[in-house]
């Protein structure tokens, strides 16, 4: 069979046919044109030949500097991950203990009463790692509000409790970290208590469980020490006498008592009188007494300082009685009656304990 390819189209159809990219009859016709080419077949072996070492290397080398690339790739990654947790963490630790956020009033735990016309609050975290700082009070068309920041306690911000006096004279609400703590001259904090001792309450003195239930309530024993008490339902002035085991330092017996025992008239619908005795330091047995008539006759003194003292109007009820028709009615007589606490005595109680 006739060759009849030239060397020009045998060289531009080798790297098909060494590819084995060619037709069968090109095929042939390549295969007999070398056949006769010497020429021609080197350049078919050539193609063919193994890759030189030089080629080799340098092939190695590119590889090599890829996986270089690759490599400084991977810890610019690295570096950049860590270098976002350290900021985020720095972060995070300013917002602990540098910047803090706004304090929540719901987390402490606080002291409020009031004094000289003014309410003197304290307040401490529930958590020894938290602390408060930047301490602000606002005042606004009769309202004060007073705010703070927390955080956890670091060298910067160490104190986990604070204690001020907010004058009341003019005010209406005042808030501690939002949240409502006195309201028209009433803790509101403490209304939980009086919800309590409203339920508490008895219409009748002979049901010894019940009053057990309001002793609780005002946490007598707390207060007072142990104590027994009986009770006279035989005829009016129906009594309870509370019998304690042991007198306060300091005639603070007669001082609570005459606090707490407006509060017993209060809640016992039918009770007239009550007593307590205690020995005293000499071993002797005293005994004190309140009547309904005594309180009665005393609130409207009472409650008129109370109002004076604390920027108030409340009007005064009838008896000690009608504060028992609400909650917030008992918390203001537990107001009013806290000023027989501060001033050491009920009226008459001083000549009686002398």
């Amino acid at each position: 069979m006739k060759n009849d390819l030239t060397c020009a189209v045998v060289e531009d159809l080798l790297p098909s046919y060494a590819e084995g990219l060619t037709s069968p009859e090109t095929n042939g016709a390549v295969e007999r044109h070398l056949a006769g080419c010497k020429g021609c077949s080197a350049k078919l072996a050539a193609m063919r030949a193994p890759e030189p070492e030089q080629e080799r290397e340098e092939t190695a080398k590119e590889v090599d500097y890829l996986k270089k690339v690759k490599r400084r790739g991977w810890k610019r990654v690295t570096l950049a991950v860590l270098l976002t947790v350290l900021v985020l963490l720095g972060a995070l630790a300013a917002k602990l203990f540098v910047i803090g956020s706004p304090a929540d009033a719901e987390a402490m735990s606080m002291g409020l009463w009031t004094d000289d016309g003014a309410l003197q609050v304290e307040v401490s975290s529930a958590s020894s790692a938290k602390a408060y700082w930047d301490w602000n009070t606002e005042t606004a068309d009769g309202i004060v509000t007073i705010t703070a920041r927390e955080g956890l306690v670091s060298p910067l911000h160490r104190t986990a409790s604070a204690k001020f006096s907010v004058p009341l004279e003019g005010v209406e609400e005042v808030y501690l970290c939002g949240r409502l703590i006195w309201q028209e001259g009433l803790i509101t904090v403490a209304l939980q208590k009086f919800e309590t001792l409203y339920e508490a309450q008895t219409p009748y003195v002979g049901d010894p469980s019940a009053l057990n239930r309001i002793a609780q309530a005002l946490y007598l024993e707390s207060l007072l020490g142990n104590y027994t008490f009986s009770l006279q339902t035989a005829a009016e002035p129906y009594s309870w006498t509370l019998e304690f085991s042991r007198e306060m330092v300091g005639g603070q017996t007669d001082i609570m008592m005459s606090y707490l025992a407006p509060q017993l008239l209060a809640l016992v619908g039918n009770l007239g009188t009550v007593s307590w005795t205690y020995q005293d330091a000499d071993g002797n047995t005293q005994t004190r007494t309140i009547t309904l008539e005594e309180v009665d006759a005393q609130l409207p003194e009472l409650a008129a300082a109370y109002n004076a003292a604390n920027g108030t109007d409340w009007l005064v009820l009838e008896s000690v009685k009608d504060y028992a028709q609400s909650p917030i009615a008992l918390q203001r007589l537990d107001a009013i009656c806290w000023q027989l606490y501060a001033d050491n005595t009920w009226p008459d109680q001083a000549d009686a304990a002398s």
